[in-house]
C-alpha cells in the first residue's frame, strides 16, 4: 500500500470507537521446538550474526554485543512497595496489543497475576486487541484509559493530532526477526511474495517495509496479508503468506513447525536505535486520573524488575498467558534477558526516539512535514513517579533502560 493510503487510516482510527477483544487463538505448537540455525541469511544492509536472535545489542549506548545473563551482573535496586500502601482502591483500564501476549508484552499480565497491582491499590480490567493499532484507537476514543503499543501508530496518531503521550514502556528495544518459507533465502527474493501483517501502519508492517527498503523493493511488489500475530507461523506453514516478522517466542515456535524456515533479517541489526513500545495514555485521562497512572507504571515496573530476578516464577506466568510451551518460553527468555529487552526504569531515551521518528519518515509511515517531537511523544513525569516508589532507577548495568 502507498503511503498516501496510509495517511487515510490514522484520522480513521481518531474517531472509530474501541474495538471488541479479540477471542484468544490456538494454542501454540506441541512440538518441541528444534535447534537454531547456525547460519540464517541477513538483510540487506545488515551483517549475519551466526547464532540465533540471542544476539540482539542492547539500545542506544550499549554495547552491541549481547549483555551477560541475568545474574552475571548485580541488578540495580530491590524493586519495593510505594512508601505507603494506600487505602483507597483506583481503577483503569487497560488495552493489551496482542492476543494472546508475546512474551515482550508480559509486564502487565505479571503485575496482575502476581498481585503488584494489588499492592498499589489498583483494579485492572484488561483487554486484548489484536495489534498495537486497534489498541491504540480504542484508548484514543475513550474506552480505554491506558494502551499497549508499538511506536508506530503512536507516532503517526500524534502527528494527526491525536491527545496522547507515551508514559513509559514494555520494552525499548527490538527482538524480533523476519523469516521466510525454505524456498526463500534472502530479502531480495521477497519480490512477488505474500507478506504477513497486522494492518497497514501496524508494527510488522512497518518492519516488513525496512526489510523491503534495504534490499531495494517496493511495498508494491509485495503482497500484504492481514494475519492475526498468534497465526503468523502457521500462516507461513499453511502456504497462505511467505514471510513474517516474528517475535523471539514465534521464532523458537517457528523451528519447531519447519526447522528450514529462514531468516532474513534480525530487525536490531537493520535498525538498530529503533524504539519499539510505548504505554499509551490521553491527555484527558493523564489529567483526571494521574493517580491511577502512576500507580499502573509503578506496579509495570515491578513486574518488569521481577521478570529478571525471578525467572521461575514468570515462566509460570508466561506459559499461563502466552499459551507457549515452556520449552519455547525457556528459551525466548534467555534470549530476552540477555539483551535486556524488558525496560526497568522509564526506557524513554531521546536519541531512540528520534531515531524511529527519522526511519519512520524514511519508509513513508510518517511525513517529514510536522513530525512530531520528543516533548510531543513523552509524559516521562509518571513514570520518574513511578520509578521513585519502586526504590529509585536500577543502574550500573548497560541492559538497564
Amino acid at each position: 500500500m502507498k503511503p498516501s493510503l496510509f495517511r487515510l487510516v490514522v484520522p480513521l482510527m481518531l474517531v472509530l470507537s474501541a474495538c471488541t477483544p479479540t477471542s484468544p487463538p490456538p494454542a501454540a505448537p506441541t512440538t518441541a521446538p528444534a535447534a537454531a540455525p547456525t547460519a540464517a541469511p541477513a538483510a540487506k544492509p545488515t551483517t549475519a550474526a551466526a547464532s540465533a536472535p540471542t544476539t540482539a545489542p542492547a539500545a542506544a549506548s550499549a554495547p552491541t554485543t549481547a549483555p551477560a545473563a541475568a545474574g552475571a551482573t548485580a541488578p540495580g535496586p530491590v524493586a519495593t512497595k510505594p512508601p505507603t500502601n494506600p487505602t483507597d482502591r483506583m481503577s483503569l483500564v487497560f488495552g493489551g496489543a496482542v492476543t494472546p501476549p508475546n512474551m515482550v508484552h508480559m509486564a502487565p499480565y505479571v503485575a496482575k497475576d502476581m498481585g503488584f497491582f494489588d499492592e498499589v491499590g489498583l483494579d485492572v480490567d484488561m483487554k486484548s486487541f489484536e495489534g498495537g493499532v486497534a489498541a491504540l484507537r480504542g484508548g484514543i476514543s475513550g474506552g480505554l484509559d491506558v494502551v499497549a503499543t508499538s511506536s508506530d501508530p503512536l507516532f503517526a496518531a500524534i502527528q494527526q493530532g491525536a491527545p496522547v503521550k507515551a508514559i513509559g514502556t514494555y520494552a525499548p528495544k527490538l527482538s524480533v526477526v523476519m523469516m521466510a518459507t525454505p524456498d526463500i533465502k534472502t530479502p531480495a527474493e521477497l519480490k512477488g511474495k505474500k507478506i504477513g501483517i497486522q494492518g497497514v501502519g501496524g508494527f510488522a508492517d512497518v518492519m516488513s517495509r525496512l526489510v523491503l527498503a534495504g534490499a531495494s523493493i517496493s511495498p508494491n511488489n509485495v503482497q500484504f496479508i492481514d494475519v492475526a500475530t498468534a497465526n503468523r507461523v502457521t500462516a507461513m506453514a499453511g502456504g497462505q503468506t511467505d514471510a513474517a516478522v516474528l517475535h523471539v517466542d514465534q521464532y523458537y515456535n517457528a523451528l519447531s513447525v519447519n526447522p528450514n524456515f529462514n531468516v532474513l533479517a534480525r530487525m536490531w541489526e537493520v535498525v538498530p536505535d529503533w524504539w519499539y513500545s510505548a504505554f499509551v495514555a490521553t491527555d484527558e485521562v493523564r489529567t483526571k486520573k494521574r493517580e491511577a497512572m502512576v500507580r499502573f507504571m509503578t506496579a509495570v515496573i515491578k513486574a518488569q524488575r521481577f521478570m529478571y530476578t525471578n525467572p521461575t516464577e514468570f515462566k509460570k506466568v508466561a506459559v499461563d498467558n502466552t499459551k507457549a510451551k515452556p520449552e519455547v518460553v525457556d528459551k525466548a527468555y534467555d534470549d530476552l534477558v540477555k539483551a535486556g529487552v524488558w525496560s526497568v526504569n522509564d526506557g524513554m531515551p531521546q536519541k531512540l526516539i528520534d531515531y524511529t521518528i527519522g526511519k519512520e519518515i524514511e519508509v513513508g509511515t510518517i511525513k517529514a512535514e510536522g513530525k512530531p517531537n520528543y516533548e510531543q511523544v513523552i509524559d516521562k513525569s509518571i513514570v520518574d513517579e513511578a520509578i521513585k516508589r519502586n526504590g529509585g532507577p536500577w543502574t550500573g548495568d548497560p541492559r538497564w533502560y
